[in-house]
């Protein structure tokens, strides 16, 4: 016989899984990705690092 799943608790996990980024933002805990596409400010003339939320896809910007 196969082995038999029960979709109720699959379903549960992936609410969870979805739900947790969602949870965490509101919150102010946000799981940050360094992106590389800039790296010096002309402006300022400073070396910028730039920042996005994995989940709720926020930037931001700091000096170094």
């Amino acid at each position: 016989m196969s082995n038999i799943t029960r979709l109720d608790q699959f379903k549960k996990q992936q609410l969870q899984k979805k739900n947790r980024a969602h949870t965490l933002c509101k919150s102010g805990f946000h799981h940050w990705d360094i992106i590389h596409k800039n790296h010096f400010d002309i402006k300022k003339g400073q070396l910028v690092t730039t920042r996005q939320c994995r989940f709720c896809k926020k930037i931001k910007v700091s000096a170094r």
